[in-house]
């Protein structure tokens, strides 16, 4: 049963010049590994996308969470969170200047 959709949209020019000091607020210390491996654009494109995702999450959960409840990582190069008695989905994408981000949550049948 889908219990929350969310959609969150960033500027990225919002995080330039301040991008370690956001990677280290927002990002978990393996998205934070995994964000120093990029280079410049792309480092702001996934920085920016995330945090979007993550803001999607907090809007689309039923109940009270904060984006450091989330942890994006990545399989068959498709973004995947983890949530125990949820299954989500979420969506990132870039364009120019802008990041956004999309997540339904389901909550798991007992």
């Amino acid at each position: 049963m889908i219990v929350g959709v969310g959609c969150d949209v960033v500027q990225m020019n919002r995080f330039l010049g301040k991008e370690e000091l956001f990677a280290k607020r927002v990002l978990t210390t393996q998205e934070y590994e995994q964000w120093k491996v990029y280079k410049e654009r792309r480092r702001l494109e996934f920085l920016a996308g995330h945090f979007a995702a993550k803001e999607a999450l907090v809007k689309a959960m039923d109940i009270p969470s904060s984006i450091f409840d989330y942890e994006i990582y990545y399989e068959n190069q498709k973004p995947k969170v983890k949530k125990e008695g949820y299954q989500i989905h979420i969506s990132i994408s870039h364009e120019k200047e802008i990041a956004m981000a999309f997540a339904v949550v389901e909550k798991e049948r007992l």
